[in-house]
């Protein structure tokens, strides 16, 4: 059990870092060439922060950043990644608590291309270029803005949004990820979102699929995964935080991204995938408000997320967190027995727990790029992409 590195006591008692990334990993998600010009316009100005909303010319189509920058200049900045493209009132509300706590905080939106039936043949090059246009991002708040030091924080889809950038780019060192998975096909099977439901059965009536087909088809395609990405991350710098009872991105689905990042720093809530949006602020219930916070829920993973970063980031701790941490302490003990009991069992009767060989990844991402640049339709997917991204701006 100890070899195979399945069943281990959670933390990195045996953990020794992330394996190298390979070098045709890092050409896969090259960007071709820089970011182009840029604009910017304050949205908002108040006494903790000003928010801006930049947009950035590229190649790999436009980058929209909504940056929340704090009074007190550093250089340290946490990417918060979105749940879906829209208006991102998750994401808005992160940012805004964690520029108020004293960390700047940008969102690299993202736009709904995804989600239409129509672009399905473009899936895996949509998520490539999201890919590209993060690295994108941070090399413009590195030039232009001089940061230095990148964290992540992700929800949902967000959580694994981190999951790849971060497993990509070793600038993103310090990742908080919430409610997220891995393994994206099996994971489309066994969720009980309705949304990712009638995407299956709107795909299935365009191409004339059946179920079978659309899996096979979506499996033939899919690179872009955290199950290939996520053992890049680095376990000792990453904080997850996962809902027991989680259906949407099912719980199993987050223990196997756990064991791929190297069994990090994590905490089971007592949620579903929903319920678990009442361990945040987001809205306030008690009293009601959208805009204010409350005295129920309690921010308790907004809190989390903080000290994590200024551990992190300023190498500090902060008691404000004990009491939240009391209270959930016996939950993580008797959740982190009972996935230890999981992975036992997925250890002896030969389960998803499985690490892949170093030679195997490699070569992998070796023939993603033999296939990348032997594929002459590879630009008219790209332009492709970009129009409809270009339209929806």
């Amino acid at each position: 059990m100890l070899i195979s590195g399945c069943f281990r006591i959670s933390g990195d008692s045996w953990y020794q870092g992330p394996p190298p990334r390979p070098a045709a990993m890092e050409e896969y998600y090259k960007a071709t060439s820089a970011y182009g010009n840029f604009r910017t316009e304050i949205v908002q100005d108040t006494d903790l922060y000003t928010l801006k909303h930049i947009t950035i010319e590229s190649y790999a189509g436009p980058i929209v950043i909504d940056y929340f920058e704090g009074r007190e200049k550093t250089d340290h900045l946490v990417l918060v990644f979105p749940v879906l493209g829209g208006k991102n009132f998750i994401e808005k509300h992160i940012a805004k608590y964690l520029v108020e706590s004293g960390f700047d905080a940008a969102i690299v939106n993202r736009s709904n291309e995804f989600k239409d039936p129509k672009m399905f043949d473009q899936l895996e090059e949509i998520f490539r270029l999201n890919v590209i246009r993060d690295r994108l991002a941070l090399d413009f708040f590195e030039t232009e803005l001089g940061k230095k030091r990148f964290g992540t924080f992700g929800i949902s889809r967000g959580a694994i949004n981190v999951a790849l950038t971060a497993g990509i780019d070793k600038r993103l060192k310090y990742n908080v990820l919430v409610l997220g998975g891995t393994d994206l096909v099996h994971l489309f099977k066994d969720s009980n979102q309705a949304r990712i439901e009638k995407y299956i059965q709107s795909v299935r009536d365009e191409k004339g699929f059946t179920e079978e087909q659309f899996f096979t088809a979506l499996q033939r395609q899919l690179r872009t995964d955290p199950k290939n990405t996520a053992q890049y991350m680095d376990g000792k710098n990453t904080l997850l935080i996962l809902g027991i009872f989680d259906r949407t991105v099912p719980f199993t689905y987050g223990l196997k991204l756990r064991d791929q990042i190297g069994r990090p720093d994590t905490i089971f809530l007592m949620a579903d995938h929903y319920v678990g949006l009442l361990y945040t602020q987001t809205v306030s219930v008690v009293p009601p408000s959208k805009d204010k916070g409350g005295l129920f829920p309690f921010p308790y993973v907004e809190e989390e997320a903080v000290q994590f970063y200024d551990r992190s980031f300023n190498n500090s701790w902060s008691w404000s967190i004990l009491p939240y941490r009391i209270i959930q302490e016996p939950v993580n003990l008797i959740a982190e027995a009972a996935a230890e009991v999981g992975s036992l069992f997925e250890w002896m009767f030969g389960g998803a727990c499985k690490v892949t060989p170093r030679e195997e990844s490699v070569e992998y991402w070796v023939k993603a790029v033999d296939g990348m640049n032997g594929d002459e339709a590879n630009d008219a997917s790209v332009a492709t992409v970009r129009l409809s991204q270009d339209k929806k701006l």
